[in-house]
């Protein structure tokens, strides 16, 4: 039996590569019973907090260190200044935009605090989210099968499908370049 420390493990790796995908996997797991759904919320915003804190903290101190193309940046800083609150709140729904906009907002004269608190509320919604849907779509597909007994399959699948997409993503960097 695989010990819930090394799931959670795994749910985490997921959310670094793969956010979505992970957190869909980790609400199959909710609803087998292997997890506890406030877990994987307080492990998903975590993360997603952390990132944001990250890029935000790096686009301040110089976009050097940052490996987002300046243009893109540029573009999301007038979405940042047209629709500055909701943007940080649901920027993590915007495929390709998660990571840009924060670097953006470090560009602009936003206070760290203010910053924190609504990247810490985008990272908590944008969790409860995808797991809520992830807890959905298992009761889903308890219909046919039986998704306690194959749980370790499902989140391998998961997790294969987070990796795999990452891997896309790094490759197809790797020839832009």
């Amino acid at each position: 039996m695989t010990s819930y420390l090394t799931i959670y493990i795994w749910i985490s790796l997921g959310i670094v590569f793969q956010g979505e995908v992970a957190l869909l996997g980790a609400g199959h797991l909710i609803y087998a019973g292997s997890v506890n759904f406030w877990i994987v919320i307080l492990i998903a915003t975590f993360l997603s907090f952390i990132n944001g804190e990250i890029i935000f903290i790096l686009s301040k101190t110089g976009l050097k260190l940052i490996p987002i193309p300046y243009e893109k940046i540029f573009k999301a800083g007038k979405l940042v200044e047209q629709y500055k609150t909701s943007l940080l709140l649901f920027s993590r729904f915007i495929y390709g935009v998660r990571n840009i906009i924060p670097a953006a907002f470090g560009l602009t004269d936003i206070k760290h605090a203010e910053f924190s608190i609504l990247n810490f509320a985008g990272a908590f919604i944008w969790a409860v989210t995808f797991t809520t849907v992830g807890l959905f779509s298992g009761g889903l597909l308890s219909n046919f099968i039986d998704v306690k007994r194959y749980q370790m399959l499902i989140l391998g699948i998961f997790l294969g499908i987070a990796f795999t997409s990452m891997m896309f993503k790094i490759i197809k960097s790797q020839k832009q370049k």
